[in-house]
């Protein structure tokens, strides 16, 4: 699931940024603020999502084909830095149409007829958007120490 992250506050520090920086540099320091913000996202994320007491009992409810090797909360999907133009992102966690090992976390998240939804992907979001902000923060003022002084 992508969650778009828009940074309050730092509007002055990245008018800053993108006055000095090419668009090459902008794209760069993006890239390295989504490559810290995945691990962050993703530890989040891990302590939200229920687990079982028992590994072989993780996913049972939902079909013969839950058959999991780890928890899903163990197990939460990182993907790969995408950089489009001078922006960067990167999927954590699962969507909708997910077929993994642990497609039943989709059902827990946005729920079924027989049970409601235990939203913990946007909740994650919303709590890891001050981690976030600050990871921005340091490399947009990083950068700015290193090219303007």
């Amino acid at each position: 699931m992508k969650i778009e992250m828009e940074f309050k506050g730092l509007q002055e520090l990245v008018k800053a940024f993108e006055a000095v920086a090419s668009d090459e540099e902008i794209q760069k320091t993006n890239k390295v603020i989504v490559e810290k913000s995945e691990p962050v996202v993703k530890e989040i994320m891990s302590r939200k999502i229920p687990k079982s007491a028992d590994t072989s009992k993780s996913g049972r409810g939902f079909g013969s084909k839950s058959n999991v090797s780890a928890h899903a909360a163990d197990s939460v999907p990182v993907g790969k830095v995408q950089v489009k133009e001078t922006s960067a992102s990167a999927e954590v966690g699962w969507d909708k149409s997910d077929k993994s090992e642990h497609f039943y976390v989709k059902f827990i998240n946005w729920g079924t007829i027989y049970q409601p939804p235990r939203e913990f992907i946007y909740a994650t979001g919303r709590e890891a958007d001050g981690e976030l902000q600050k990871i921005a923060e340091e490399e947009y003022q990083a950068f700015l120490d290193r090219t303007v002084g």
